[in-house]
């Protein structure tokens, strides 16, 4: 692994990357650029991108002014659907409105017109936040924003992409808890291409399960991946498990912890399509302690899997007080992981990390981007640094 450096991105507001449980990530374009959409100190919605693999980042351009307070980002390639909308879904606490606009990447980075897609009444801390486009184009997203388990499950047809009306609030198989988290995927094998895939930790029964929404019938199936799955809440850290669409092989890597910050957990790790469930090859094995977070990037040029967290596996770091981020790598499809290698430059107080679901090896390796919440509140990136080329001249005798 080359050396890597830590770069601040940006200053942010307290624990508001994360407390909203929203599902973000890191964009690379075909042409290798990288967009991160964050949340700042003012508690607005802005985007940075990067030409350099990250060693260099342009100045902030402004998404929404308000006081955001969960965001949540999909991108139209991680579909299998060659166009470059980046889609944001982000959470209001004034207006207690949920609110959806994109960037287009491959149009100047056009913002579309800003829509509601769910009107609330009330915003607390916690709740859950996530977006997706199916592999036909619709985009869905799945809010909770309160305490009374205030949100529900909306359709925006591709149809009225990316300008157009949400539709009416669509059908959900069960009402979530402000503790729950879920992350919507694609389903790429699904013989109707609007149908998506969830991944549902609920809190209450700590399991793991996939759900599959019909959308021609406008209808959900749960399946259990996983018992005795201990979660922590979004408003002490986030996320502890982590989702990457896998294209080639229709399905989605998962990854998650058994329990967090506890002496012989597991980062488990399964293949997860809407026929088969697959668990793979623990990227981490009865971690001794102070381990938790989760980030799972494809590498489309090799294939590899890289999976990113946060704590030394010999519980020398303290969670979440004092730690670095680590990685491992699968080159075979999770059926083993190499070893256990630093990322970071330095122990911090890392809350929050996130990484990009599919990257293109031929442009470096993956960045992973984290919250520092030790004495004031920072995003950072952290990026290989640029090989040096050796320059030789050869003297004629």
């Amino acid at each position: 692994m080359p050396n890597r450096a830590d770069l601040m991105i940006s200053n942010t507001a307290g624990l508001i990357q994360f407390n909203g449980g929203g599902t973000n990530y890191l964009v690379q374009t075909p042409s290798g650029v990288i967009y991160m959409v964050y949340i700042d100190s003012g508690s607005d919605v802005h985007f940075k991108k990067s030409s350099d693999g990250g060693m260099t980042w342009s100045n902030s351009t402004s998404v929404f002014a308000g006081t955001a307070t969960a965001l949540a980002i999909w991108y139209d390639r991680w579909s299998n659907i060659s166009a470059g909308l980046i889609h944001m879904a982000y959470v209001e606490s004034v207006t207690d409105d949920v609110m959806y606009r994109t960037i287009n990447t491959e149009s100047s980075d056009a913002l579309s017109t800003q829509t509601i897609l769910f009107a609330g009444a009330s915003t607390a801390t916690g709740g859950c936040l996530s977006i997706v486009r199916a592999v036909g184009g619709n985009v869905y997203c799945r809010v909770t924003i309160d305490a009374a388990a205030e949100g529900g499950f909306y359709r925006l047809p591709t149809a009225n992409v990316p300008n157009g009306a949400w539709d009416a609030a669509r059908t959900i198989d069960e009402t979530m808890a402000t503790t729950d988290q879920i992350i919507l995927q694609p389903d790429f094998d699904a013989a109707d291409t609007q149908d998506i895939m969830a991944i549902f930790w609920d809190a209450s029964a700590n399991e793991i399960s996939r759900k599959l929404y019909d959308d021609s019938a406008n209808t959900w199936g749960e399946t259990s991946i996983a018992g005795t799955m201990a979660d922590q809440v979004a408003t002490t850290a986030f996320p502890h498990f982590a989702c990457a669409p896998d294209i080639a092989g229709t399905q989605s890597v998962l990854i998650a912890w058994s329990a967090i910050d506890t002496a012989n957990a597991d980062l488990r790790c399964w293949t997860v399509d809407s026929g088969t469930i697959t668990e793979v090859t623990n990227v981490v094995q009865n971690g001794t302690d102070d381990q938790g977070l989760a980030g799972i990037c494809i590498d489309t040029t090799t294939g590899y899997w890289h999976a990113f967290y946060a704590g030394k596996s010999d519980g020398s770091e303290t969670f979440l007080t004092s730690v670095n981020i680590y990685t491992k790598v699968s080159m075979d499809s999770g059926s083993t992981w190499g070893p256990e290698t630093l990322l970071t430059t330095a122990a911090r107080d890392i809350t929050w990390l996130t990484t990009a679901p599919r990257w293109a090896g031929a442009f470096g390796l993956p960045p992973v981007a984290y919250h520092n919440d030790v004495t004031v509140d920072e995003l950072y990136v952290n990026v290989p640094l640029p090989r040096r080329r050796a320059s030789h001249q050869l003297f004629g005798g």
